[in-house]
């Protein structure tokens, strides 16, 4: 692995930018929608089984080139991506360049009723609960599960109510490992509407996901 970090970004830095980060979906006036700018945003020491998984799968190429990265910056820059505490602009041997920050962890809340376990009372109210899920770095969480380690996360409540989370939280133990993305809207998650894709929190602008040219 041919990959060197940089530039490192402050934590401070990035919660900044993480306010700025909009949704795809923009407003009738055609300005942005900022769900995190007056949202809550810490940094947090999390177990795996902490957290809720939006998904249904994990690509196994993925989960692979997390392992390797985290292997590589361990051994050539003593920096763990499990334990990041900063963002990192990294770059490969063709000028690619993206950047890595903590597993994003985002409240959402929902309305449930609750399934008696065996021996309890049954209820048919609806309370509204808070649960946390993971919005983005499903694949580096996985590891840190697999591994039996904590892992650092940055963990955002108090988001903006009107545009909730685009999927529903569920378990581990449905998440799969797979070879390449499942074909169906049914096999990926638990999409909360229709027009889900206008609720994604774009971090594309904070260069996470696709890598892009040094420099462009």
């Amino acid at each position: 692995m041919n990959i060197k970090i940089v530039k490192k970004i402050s934590f401070v830095d990035l919660v900044e930018m993480i306010r700025k980060v909009p949704l795809v979906k923009k407003s009738e006036d055609g300005s942005e929608i900022f769900v995190y700018e007056k949202a809550r945003i810490s940094l947090r020491d999390l177990d795996p089984d902490e957290v809720n998984p939006t998904t249904f799968y994990l690509l196994k190429e993925n989960l692979k080139f997390q392992e390797d990265l985290r292997k590589h910056l361990q051994k050539t820059e003593g920096i763990d991506t499990l334990l990041l505490d900063m963002g990192l602009e990294i770059v490969n041997e063709v000028e690619e360049v993206w950047t890595l920050i903590p597993p994003i962890i985002e409240v959402t809340p929902r309305s449930v009723r609750y399934q008696p376990l065996e021996g309890e009372l049954s209820y048919e109210e609806t309370v509204k609960v808070q649960i946390p899920i993971i919005n983005d770095g499903a694949h580096r969480v996985a590891t840190a599960r697999t591994l039996g380690m904590t892992f650092k996360g940055i963990f955002i409540s108090g988001a903006d109510k009107r545009y909730p989370f685009y999927a529903h939280p569920n378990e581990w133990e449905r998440v799969k490992l797979v070879d390449s993305v499942p074909k169906t809207k049914d096999e990926k998650k638990f999409y909360s509407r229709e027009d889900c894709y206008g609720l994604y929190r774009n971090f594309g602008v904070l260069g996470c996901g696709k890598p892009r040219m040094l420099g462009k």
